[in-house]
């Protein structure tokens, strides 16, 4: 009997290491003690009042962890994967009653005999982002619930095409499709990326939309690499190629024109960003604009110093100009030099100016704020 459950715990032990083979696992997550409030004049986090004008090294008020599962396998021909994507999310240091939520659940399979060479997908993912990642933003994000195929060859580059639908619970639901064509070459290690959006809100006041980005890639800028975008949209559609306000007509229009360099491997990196546009309808628009950039010096293969400055200014029609600025320095210990290196292990010092405009729209009576904190950022 004892040989018996011996035998039984080591097929039950390989079975699961079996499964647990055939599992991927990896995920991101930041989180660490630091003065984190975000209200009122004790607050210590600060961004721009425009999509991309928040600067996050020691500017992140918040714990935030994001965990993928993926299984992958083969049938009939056809190599498909599942995938289920939780998150957690905490304004503050502590993670009690942490809000915990599912971002991604789908599924993909490539091979199937009328389109063999294609990509169909169903469910809820992440979509087609682009980002800058020390403004934390996504200038092309159509991620949602959705489905879609991926990498049809239209000889100059591939197209991916997908539906998405949001709101159904709603009086007024969202559907739009998305068109994005990749790997138009366009010059010398240049390419372009041309992304559309046609939204339409069904139920009550609902509008359609549409919206086009460009994006051009270049390598060997500077000894870097350069991105830029130059994006419209109107009515319900938006910037990013996402939704935009169910209710906004053709009279709402949007612009913006994004460029950002990047140095990622070391000993000394960067990264810098500028954005200036204008969104409203044609008696109330508002223009925005910020730049900035984050530095890093590798001293040593695990010790860098990173230094963060932006300044993000914001004006609404007939109004004054809001205007923040930003620095942080933060002595890291990391892995590695590059500018990508993960896990980083950061003390921070953060230094907030603002103007009285500012003040205003954040209920603020002083001028300047200044924050200190511990943070590990890492991804696996």
């Amino acid at each position: 009997m004892k040989m018996k459950h011996t035998l039984l715990a080591a097929a039950a032990l390989s079975l699961l290491s079996t499964t647990a083979s055939a599992v991927d696992w990896g995920g991101y997550f930041r989180v660490g003690p630091g003065q984190k409030q975000t209200t009122g004049d004790g607050a210590k986090c600060f961004g721009g009042n425009m999509e991309g004008g928040t600067y996050r090294l020691g500017n992140e008020c918040n714990t935030y962890g994001e965990f993928m599962l993926s299984q992958g396998g083969q049938a009939g021909g056809v190599d498909y994967k599942a995938y289920l994507m939780t998150n957690m999310f905490k304004e503050g240091s502590d993670i009690g009653d942490t809000k915990v939520g599912v971002n991604q659940i789908y599924a993909e399979g490539k091979g199937f005999d009328i389109a063999p060479n294609q990509t169909f997908w169903i469910g809820k993912r992440f979509y087609g982002r682009a980002d800058v990642h020390i403004v934390d933003t996504f200038f092309v994000n159509m991620s949602g619930t959705g489905a879609g195929v991926d990498g049809i060859d239209l000889g100059l580059g591939s197209l991916n095409v997908a539906v998405f639908r949001d709101g159904d619970d709603s009086t007024n639901p969202g559907t739009r499709l998305n068109l994005d064509l990749n790997g138009i070459k366009t010059n010398p290690g240049g390419t372009l990326r041309v992304t559309s959006v046609f939204s339409d809100f069904s139920g009550t006041g609902g509008k359609g939309g549409f919206g086009l980005s460009l994006q051009h890639n270049q390598s060997g800028v500077f000894g870097g690499e350069n991105t830029a975008w130059l994006q419209y949209a109107q009515g319900s559609a938006y910037l990013n190629m996402a939704f935009g306000g169910g209710t906004d007509d053709s009279d709402q229009k949007r612009w913006r024109f994004v460029d950002s360099m990047q140095w990622t491997k070391g000993p000394l990196t960067g990264q810098a960003i500028l954005v200036f546009g204008k969104q409203g309808t044609s008696n109330n628009k508002e223009t925005f604009n910020t730049i900035g950039g984050r530095a890093a010096y590798a001293f040593t293969k695990n010790f860098k110093l990173q230094g963060e400055l932006g300044i993000s200014s914001h004006k609404p029609q007939g109004g004054q100009t809001d205007r923040l600025t930003k620095f942080t320095i933060a002595p890291t210990l990391s892995v590695g030099p590059n500018f990508y290196d993960r896990p980083e292990f950061r003390f921070y010092v953060s230094s907030f100016s603002f103007n009285d405009a500012y003040k205003a729209t954040r209920g603020l009576t002083k001028s300047s704020a200044t924050a200190v904190g511990f943070q590990v950022e890492t991804w696996f």
